[in-house]
């Protein structure tokens, strides 16, 4: 093992640190929520959530094109839609052809470290595939996140997104 490599401290296997991309397990309000009133409140798993006040939850990421390399950056994220775009997230999840689907209007449901605020920021979430995670598409703004997927980053970027993770 060298310092471009790290041992998982959860699966026990060696990666490179290229391979660590940042991601929420959750969106922040219900990361926030005390364990007991999680469990009470809130209908989840590692694609989507609900809670019993009527907030519904999608898993997605928000792609960042690096020069070089063949695949984004993908930063994990959840977003927020309402009940209705999330039931039809819902119903098309599984069909071949979900990446015909129009974006759904979404709203940011984490605070990306490194940015300002991103919590509530608009965005679009673009089903892609039904072995993929949607794509979070952030719509012109003056919010550097839109400045970053429209004209990519560098690999140190990526590299201080990842810093940490491991």
């Amino acid at each position: 093992m060298n310092s471009e490599t790290f041992m998982c401290p959860q699966c026990g296997q060696e990666h490179h640190r290229g391979e660590l991309e940042l991601s929420y397990k959750r969106p922040d309000m219900v990361h926030a929520m005390p364990p007991e009133q999680r469990a009470a409140e809130v209908s989840e798993n590692d694609d989507g959530c609900r809670t019993k006040d009527g907030r519904y939850f999608i898993r997605g990421v928000i792609p960042l094109d690096i020069a070089g390399r063949d695949q984004p950056y993908r930063i994990g994220a959840w977003v927020e839609l309402d009940q209705a775009s999330f039931e039809r997230v819902a119903e098309l999840w599984s069909d071949p052809s979900q990446g015909d689907e129009p974006a759904f209007p979404a709203k940011l449901a984490n605070n990306i470290r490194l940015l300002p605020s991103t919590l509530g920021l608009p965005v679009k979430l673009k089903l892609t595939g039904e072995t993929s995670r949607p794509d979070i598409l952030v719509p012109a703004s003056s919010h550097p996140l839109h400045q970053e997927q429209c004209t990519g980053i560098s690999e140190h970027r990526a590299f201080e997104y990842s810093e940490g993770l491991a």
